[in-house]
């Protein structure tokens, strides 16, 4: 088992100072721990999951040279695998990628669990509901120590107050077994304690050295806390800062001597992964026993699997955070927008994501390019639609000609525009599109203090002739030049969302070019944008890319040129499907596969 840092909480239920001790049990060779809380930074490359989302774009296109498939493989396909050990399903599928894997074998990095999927795995397994906003972002590779230390700290804090709540009633741990400690003895309550707790937490079967560690952690619980149930907050607290649980740890296994660097997940590993992947959160009892029967071996398994979970309800969370993350809305609140109107956008857009998902056809193409939306009185007013009163929201028909899909909603339209009404930012507005419908790289721009402010304006000086001073430098002009034509097409919607004609005192120019891509050409305003990329395979490859980048939790790789192919391919035969495209990749050898041991 991993080594583990135990870190208390000395003193009564109100908690004092920080108490370290730190049992460790010598262990089976898993990853070690630092004494305080065990989050560790080294060399392990641990991404947060979906952290490359907003950045390490690829090409304008985003086609990513995803040689190699076939056009028979794809989403949910019983596609299999010719190598030994590998999937049993026949070797369908992309044969012709899928039969030299050896070669190309994907990476598998250590994932530190997205504040999502920490918040709903505290909540399936112990109940407990906490917002995604109580500890610190951050932590990843490239972090500095003083982010390091505030999300380490804030992991310390989530897990004191947890255990807390469950040593004290308010939080009841039934769940995991009644035990009468006057009784039975708190040594055996304890130890079945453990046995029905830890495994949840860290979705594997418990080993001898869990056993020791935490019946040790437990000991010195009750001896600094004085009872029974501070033994038990004690265990609680610490598996809550175990590597363990804060990571999706794959050790992975061989398949195959006469390929020794090529490996599988185990089969927790494997349920690991379906779980986050599809729910952000840990196996329900269902995988939990699939994985235990050795029954996620074959694409068809966990075909079944994934379906099953798309299936529940708390599937519905990860494209929210997807597309939440994909366009960057958690902007609105950096912006300094009130938070009625942050309320307003978070909730249409939440409402449209799951209709379009789990309700419409789920495809990209109505997420891109509806005639609908979700909205209240306050939002309604805002857009120009009449009939609607009242707090709640309601699915209504978006003025024609005016807006259409998520694009011209409210929480992304404010997101990246100054709070000033007339002065918009095209440039920021284009770039959104540029890099995560375009796969276009901007990351080379030069840094905010080199840019001209937007309050640099003249007065009676339009957006687009601002920009046409601003950026005339070469220097300038070589970026601008791609990325500011898509966000002056936005140039009708206020930073409030509002529609306008006029900005200052003239007409508003919206018209542009959409070069570089399958369905390049001209356009005049938003609408005629989003309908040339509706019909975009590039924005279609794209997006296939972004959610691999998301679901696998690192950048695109030349490994993953089959993976990416299959999932292309499928996404086309399905329309789009954004259901299906979840479901494919689980079916990849980006997912199958790891490096050996």
């Amino acid at each position: 088992m991993l080594s583990i840092g135990l870190v208390l909480w000395a003193g009564g239920a109100c908690g004092g100072s920080r108490t370290g001790a730190s049992p460790d049990s010598g262990g089976s060779g898993r990853a070690g721990a630092p004494g305080d809380g065990g989050l560790t930074k080294g060399d392990s490359g641990s991404t947060e999951t979906g952290a490359t989302i907003d950045g390490g774009a690829t090409d304008v296109g985003g086609a990513g040279g995803a040689g190699g498939a076939t056009p028979d493989g794809g989403l949910g396909s019983d596609g299999g695998s010719s190598d030994a050990g590998a999937p049993e399903d026949g070797g369908q599928g992309i044969a012709a990628c899928q039969s030299n894997v050896s070669t190309r074998i994907p990476p598998a990095p250590l994932r530190r669990l997205s504040n999502l999927a920490y918040v709903n795995t505290v909540q399936d397994v112990l109940g407990s509901s906490m917002a995604a906003t109580v500890f610190p972002s951050g932590g990843s590779v490239g972090d500095d120590v003083t982010s390091l230390t505030a999300l380490t700290d804030g992991y310390h804090r989530v897990a004191h107050d947890v255990a807390l709540a469950a040593s004290q009633g308010t939080l009841s741990l039934d769940a995991f077994g009644k035990c009468e400690a006057g009784t039975l003895g708190e040594s055996t309550c304890a130890e079945k304690f453990v046995a029905a707790f830890i495994p949840r937490m860290f979705r594997r079967p418990l080993d001898a050295d869990d056993a020791s560690a935490f019946a040790a952690v437990f000991a010195k619980g009750r001896e600094l806390g004085g009872d029974y149930a501070s033994g038990i907050r004690a265990v609680v607290e610490v598996a809550m800062q175990s590597p363990e649980f804060l990571y999706q740890v794959e050790f992975g296994t061989a398949i195959d001597p006469q390929r020794p660097a090529l490996g599988r997940p185990g089969p927790y590993e494997m349920a690991t992964r379906l779980s986050y992947l599809l729910w952000a959160s840990a196996p329900d009892d269902l995988l939990t026993a699939a994985a235990a029967q050795d029954q996620l071996k074959t694409n068809q398994q966990i075909e079944e699997q994934a379906r099953r979970l798309l299936a529940d309800p708390r599937a519905h969370g990860v494209p929210r955070d997807f597309y939440s993350r994909l366009f960057r809305m958690g902007d609105v609140v950096a912006n300094g927008a009130g938070a009625a109107i942050n309320a307003m956008a978070a909730e249409e857009t939440t409402r449209f994501v799951d209709d379009v998902v789990w309700v419409e056809g789920g495809d990209l193409a109505t997420l891109l390019g509806a005639s609908f939306s979700f909205v209240n009185e306050g939002l309604a007013k805002t857009y120009g639609i009449s009939g609607v009163t009242g707090a709640s929201f309601q699915r209504a028909n978006l003025p024609s000609g005016q807006r259409r899909g998520i694009l011209t909603q409210l929480s992304l339209l404010a997101a990246p525009s100054p709070t000033d009404l007339r002065n918009t930012d095209p440039s920021a507005r284009g770039a959104l599109i540029v890099e995560q419908l375009l796969c276009g790289d901007v990351a080379q721009t030069p840094s905010g203090d080199q840019h001209v402010p937007a309050g640099s304006r003249a007065t009676g000086e339009t957006a687009r002739q601002w920009l046409q001073r601003a950026t005339a430098p070469a220097t300038c002009l070589s970026c601008h030049q791609g990325i500011d034509p898509l966000g002056l097409a936005f140039e009708h919607y206020a930073s409030n969302g509002a529609w306008r004609d006029t900005d200052g005192d003239l007409a508003i120019d919206a018209r542009g070019t959409l070069a570089g891509l399958d369905t390049a050409g001209s356009f005049d305003g938003a609408i005629e944008l989003i309908d040339r990329l509706v019909k975009s395979r590039d924005v279609r490859r794209c997006h296939v890319g972004k959610w691999m980048e998301s679901a696998y939790g690192r950048p695109i790789v030349a490994a993953d040129a089959c993976s990416r192919g299959q999932l292309e391919d499928g996404f086309e035969r399905t329309g789009g499907n954004i259901r299906e495209l979840m479901v494919g990749l689980t079916q990849t050898e980006a997912f199958l596969y790891r490096p050996a041991p």
